[in-house]
């Protein structure tokens, strides 16, 4: 068994176990699962319509429990389409119930790593000129222009103000 088809194993192995957990069983038949080089400033796209879950490729080699909160964020937007069509929001309350369900925290954004956010912010690092930083818990985030009223979310759960300081950069990240 090559590398492939390990992660095709396991890839529908999680699909059906949230299925089963999200009483969507039939879900595991509907969507139709692809690793894209071309995804470059997100980990996943969802078109539900289309029944497709785009993953981005640098995620191979990323651990797994960072792979399965991806998929599961895109899929639960599959679920809530197919229940509640286009009118619930993106991120809303059905979909924070699923993600729940599921065992993750209901985020926009999953928590990388500093090594893996290098290797996936690789491919547009020449283009962002901003970095946002926190002075509490060093958390980063980039940007093209400066985002004065971006917080920290983790240091805003905790109680403090989160205001983050934002430093312009030039070139390629290092």
């Amino acid at each position: 068994m090559d590398r492939t088809d390990l992660n095709e194993r396991f890839l529908a192995d999680y699909v059906a176990l949230l299925g089963a957990k999200w009483n969507v069983p039939a879900i595991a038949d509907r969507v139709d699962i692809q690793f894209s080089r071309r995804l470059r400033s997100s980990l996943g796209r969802c078109v539900p319509s289309r029944g497709i879950v785009r993953l981005n490729q640098r995620l191979l080699a990323a651990q797994p429990a960072l792979v399965e909160e991806v998929l599961c964020h895109e899929l639960a937007h599959m679920v809530v389409f197919d229940r509640h069509g286009r009118g619930c929001r993106p991120h809303g309350q059905e979909w924070a119930a699923l993600m729940r369900t599921a065992g993750f925290e209901p985020r926009v954004r999953a928590r990388l790593s500093r090594d893996f956010q290098a290797v996936v912010q690789t491919g547009r690092a020449a283009r962002l000129l901003y970095e946002h930083r926190c002075p509490v818990c060093q958390a980063t985030r980039l940007a093209r222009r400066a985002v004065p009223q971006w917080r920290c979310a983790a240091c805003v759960a905790a109680g403090l103000e989160g205001k983050l300081v934002i430093a312009k950069r030039t070139g390629r990240r290092q």
